[in-house]
C-alpha cells in the first residue's frame, strides 16, 4: 500500500544566541508563522502497523521548507527520524553530506533556553541519533500502544535539540501528533510539531 503523508509544522525561530561561561549556547526565541507542508509517501509493512520504509521527507531548518538538495538537516519516514550527519544505517535513506546532530532534552520547550554541545551524537551503521524504540527505553521521541489500536503518541516533554547541517546553528522541536486531522489512515506519518531555529551562530 502507498500512502502520501502530510507534514504539519507549526515554525519558531532563535531570535538570537550567545556562548556561556559553561560553552553552552543561550538561545531567545520569537514566533514567526505557521506553515503545512506535504511530505513523502512511504511503503506500510502490513506485518507491523507501526513500521514503514520508503522515501524519506528531508526538511532544512534555514529554508523552512522540505527540499530535495543535499543539505537537508533533519529526515522523516515513518516514526524514523534521520539527521544529516554520521552514517547510513539502512536502505533507502538521503546520504550523510553534512555535520548535523542532536540530542533529546528533557522539559518544557519554553523552558530549554540552551544547547549543550556535548550532548550530541549523529546517526551510525547501527542506528539512528534519535532511537525509534517505541518508548520501551524511554530514549526515543514516541511510543506505541500495541494491540489492537497500534497507536503511536509522541511522549510529552521529549524536545528534540539540533545541530544543523553545516554545523553553525541549531534549532529544538516538540513533536505533538504523528496522524492527520481528522485521521485519513490508520498508518500515521503526518508530522506536527513546534521548532525554534536559531539562525546566527554569535
Amino acid at each position: 500500500m502507498r500512502l502520501t503523508c502530510s507534514l504539519g509544522l507549526l515554525i519558531l525561530f532563535f531570535a538570537s544566541c550567545e556562548k556561556s561561561n559553561n560553552d553552552e549556547i543561550i538561545i531567545d526565541e520569537a514566533v514567526i508563522k505557521f506553515v503545512e507542508l506535504n511530505a513523502s509517501e512511504y511503503t506500510v509493512n502490513t506485518s507491523d502497523t507501526s513500521l514503514a520504509i520508503g522515501k524519506y521527507t528531508r526538511f532544512s531548518f534555514s529554508e523552512g521548507d522540505t527540499v530535495s538538495h543535499d543539505n537537508w538537516d533533519v529526515a522523516f519516514s515513518g516514526t524514523t527520524i534521520l539527521v544529516n550527519g554520521g552514517s547510513l544505517f539502512g536502505d533507502n535513506q538521503p546520504g550523510r553530506s553534512g555535520n548535523a546532530a542532536v540530542y533529546i532534552a528533557t522539559g518544557i520547550m519554553s523552558d530549554i533556553k540552551t544547547v549543550d554541545v556535548s550532548k550530541f551524537i549523529q546517526d551510525n551503521t547501527n542506528s539512528p541519533a534519535i532511537a525509534n524504540d517505541y518508548g520501551f527505553s524511554d530514549k526515543g521521541w514516541c511510543s506505541y500502544s500495541g494491540a489492537p489500536n497500534h497507536i503511536i503518541s509522541p511522549i510529552p516533554g521529549k524536545i528534540l535539540v539540533f545541530r544543523t547541517h553545516d554545523g553553525k546553528h541549531y534549532a529544538k522541536m516538540e513533536i505533538l501528533n504523528f496522524y492527520d486531522t481528522p485521521i485519513t489512515s490508520q498508518y500515521g506519518g503526518y508530522y506536527t510539531f513546534n521548532y525554534v531555529y536559531q539562525s546566527d551562530n554569535n
